[in-house]
């Protein structure tokens, strides 16, 4: 098949929640979405927002009917967690089929091996139905590996049958593609394919564009005050993002009287603020949320990571694109990324907290790091380089 770019039609898909868009995938998606439209290629984001009362009902009714047969298999695996996992993903690669066959995609896009899974199932009951699908996997490591590292526990056995299944996902795909050179390798290291296939891609997330502003501008804006620390964490609040850990680190400073610990991300808060308040906090952490990230990078002193795990780190990225001095675990694809425009310590509250002091400590240090980081990012692809690559991807998938 040889398309024009009047029949080319491309459906995004991804498990995320229209929440999870504000950290997640959406921030590197949406742009792709709106430049390939802008080229006239017509492309489209589905998200579980799209997914009707009636296919979640669904859902969550063979959920709970699934989770009620495993017996001993809890014991090693979080059946129930899991089940949640595999149901929404493989719900997304149904109406991914039902909208291909309904509105002519030609194109697939599943940022999710799971999705694609779905997808090849569903497009069983739609046999005219012609579409090319890929991959992006966005864990560092295998899915199955990056579920279980995100909380999602699973015993040896399940793990063997997940990395079995996600093989043959993957080997059966037009595409598949991961944001790091590190990442698309580690894939294929725990799937034990070898040699890389011809149709696997390391390819990074466009530089972000966000609002700037100066220091003082922003704190202003956000009410905060000059003569506090601001430190500024990103990130969904889950297991991988370690959150705890962050703020066991903080709570080793010496002096801790100006100090305030910044988090935007959604989920469940309660935890941390019980954790800050055991660990004798002088500020209850600012949780926000935000759709004008580039505001409060701008605004803090300090941007910190303190992910167990990350294929990419959008948020590193668009730290460095503000210019704020930051401190990274350099894990996954992180140290790829960010280079010497962060600095990079092991994933451990001491040198977690080491390394804090020492940024906060000396000014001229964290100048000097937010100057390297803001000239990595300037030198970082724009969406128009990214997004001719993943044209050029297409269209080789479909020759």
């Amino acid at each position: 098949m040889i398309f024009d770019n009047h029949t080319i039609k491309i459906l995004m898909v991804t498990r995320e929640t229209q929440s999870d868009r504000r950290y997640g995938l959406g921030r590197s998606l949406m742009p792709l979405v709106e430049e390939l439209y802008r080229r006239g290629i017509e492309a489209n984001y589905l998200c579980q927002t799209d997914l009707g009362e009636r296919a979640l009902l669904w859902q969550q009714r063979l959920q709970r009917i699934l989770s009620s047969l495993p017996g001993r298999m809890n014991s090693h695996t979080h059946f129930s967690a899991l089940l949640q996992v595999l149901l929404e993903r493989f719900n997304m690669g149904r109406l991914a089929a039902k909208l291909a066959t309904k509105q002519g995609y030609t194109h697939i896009h599943c940022h999710d091996p799971i999705i694609a899974a779905g997808l090849r199932f569903f497009l069983r009951f739609h046999p005219k139905c012609r579409v090319i699908w890929g991959v992006t996997e966005h864990g560092f490591a295998c899915y199955a590996q990056a579920i279980h590292e995100d909380g999602v526990h699973l015993g040896q056995t399940m793990m063997r049958i997940m990395r079995k299944w996600e093989r043959s996902i993957l080997l059966a795909a037009s595409w598949v593609i991961a944001p790091t050179r590190s990442g698309i390798h580690q894939i294929a290291h725990d799937l034990e394919i070898s040699p890389l296939p011809e149709n696997w891609y390391h390819l990074v997330h466009a530089r972000p564009v966000l609002n700037h502003y100066s220091q003082e501008q922003a704190k202003n804006l956000l009410g905060w005050n000059k003569d506090t620390v601001y430190v500024l964490a990103v990130g969904r609040i889950a297991p991988v993002k370690q959150f705890p850990l962050l703020i066991e680190a903080c709570a080793r400073f010496k002096t801790k009287e100006n100090f305030q610990l910044v988090i935007l991300g959604e989920g469940n808060y309660d935890e941390l603020q019980k954790l800050a308040q055991q660990l004798d906090f002088p500020r209850k952490i600012i949780l926000a949320i935000t759709e004008n990230i580039g505001l409060y990078l701008c605004a803090a002193d300090l941007y910190i990571s303190a992910s167990a795990s990350e294929s990419f780190g959008m948020a590193n990225l668009e730290a460095l694109t503000a210019g704020t001095a930051a401190i990274c675990t350099a894990v996954g694809g992180v140290p790829e990324v960010v280079g010497d425009g962060a600095l990079l310590v092991e994933s451990n509250p001491d040198a977690l907290a080491e390394a804090i002091e020492r940024m906060l400590n000396d000014q001229s240090l964290r100048e000097a790091i937010a100057q390297k980081g803001q000239a990595r990012a300037k030198a970082w692809p724009d969406i128009t380089e990214i997004t001719d690559r993943y044209e050029e991807i297409y269209r080789r998938a479909t020759r």
